[in-house]
């Protein structure tokens, strides 16, 4: 098991997830993905110059939960790492915020907490990172269920190892390389009930679609999904780059909206104006939600189209052809 601590740190210092000197909150449920995160750091880091801390994010929807917190309190007491419980009540902020989704309430009141934490610890904000437990197998249900319920570039590459302050050192560490580590060093861990059904959509990846796809397609699936999200990853990094250079050619900004240059947009490759556009569209409105593929074709349309010609899109948009360009702006 000494190979998995080895290949951890090398993904770190690789993709320059931690540095000596920064100061990193380590999110602690109790269940094994996140054991192996604080027993892989803490070997790691204890000694090393990285100031080390846990919180235990407690959601109050499981019989069980009290018990995976003093666990974790627990955890933290026997190696002497500072430890802070924080308590959601995700049942309350549902009825408050509309959203219908236990998963998705959960997740954003455990964000919220554990940033909110790491805000108030010393160091610079360069220098505190935000580590959580994703694995390979993760990545690779995330890429899966992105693609079954419609996506773009962006949402194929899955999750990444390091975005701002949050970063995932073992995202190239299979589920099943976590359980044989802790089993080889004699540590336990709590099991999650909530993972055990098929409530949620990701379950039912977890359980049945990516297991059958491992035993009757191939046994690496699901790490060969996930080495093709950190291609497309890459890629979708690029062909950005190439967006925001092509918008500070070819775009210009009004008071309220943009102005493109019709010539040299449609004299790019269809994909980069397809990208353009959702980018003119995002940077006007401030926010993709409700902007389609549908959309950004009918928007596309518009420049094939004689001067004079205009459209109406989502979040009071409007669109006009003139002779030299195209206006896109906001609705008073």
């Amino acid at each position: 098991m000494m190979d998995l601590l080895k290949r951890v740190e090398q993904d770190i210092g690789t993709q320059g997830l931690i540095a000596p000197g920064d100061t990193v909150l380590m999110g602690v449920s109790g269940g094994a993905d996140s054991v192996c995160l604080f027993h892989i750091l803490y070997r790691l880091y204890h000694e090393g110059g990285v100031s080390l801390y846990v919180m235990h994010v407690h959601h109050h929807l499981r019989a069980e939960a009290d018990a995976e917190a003093l666990y974790a309190e627990a955890l933290c007491r026997r190696y002497g790492v500072p430890y802070r419980q924080a308590d959601v009540h995700v049942e309350k902020y549902l009825a408050e915020s509309g959203i219908s989704s236990t998963e998705e309430a959960a997740r954003n009141l455990r964000y919220e907490a554990l940033t909110a934490y790491l805000a108030e610890l010393p160091g610079t904000e360069a220098a505190k990172k935000l580590a959580v437990a994703h694995t390979l197998n993760d990545n690779a249900e995330t890429v899966l269920h992105h693609l079954f319920r419609g996506t773009g570039l962006r949402g194929l590459g899955g999750i990444q190892a390091g975005r701002g302050q949050i970063i995932r050192p073992l995202l190239s560490v299979s589920r099943a390389e976590v359980e044989a580590y802790l089993t080889a060093q004699g540590i336990g861990w709590c099991t999650d009930s909530s993972n055990e059904g098929d409530d949620y959509a990701r379950n039912r990846i977890r359980h049945h679609i990516l297991p059958m796809a491992e035993q009757e397609v191939n046994a690496q699936a699901a790490e060969h999904i996930h080495a093709a999200a950190r291609q497309l990853s890459a890629a979708e990094d690029y062909i950005f780059a190439q967006v925001r250079e092509a918008y500070g050619h070819l775009v210009s900004a009004q008071e309220d909206g943009v102005r493109i240059a019709r010539k040299e947009f449609m004299a790019l490759h269809p994909y980069l104006q397809e990208r353009l556009a959702l980018y003119c569209m995002q940077q006007v409105c401030g926010s993709a939600r409700d902007i389609t593929a549908k959309h950004v074709r009918i928007f596309l349309g518009l420049f094939a189209m004689p001067a004079g010609k205009m459209l109406d899109l989502p979040h009071r948009l409007f669109a006009k052809r003139q002779r030299e360009y195209i206006e896109l702006l906001r609705k008073n």
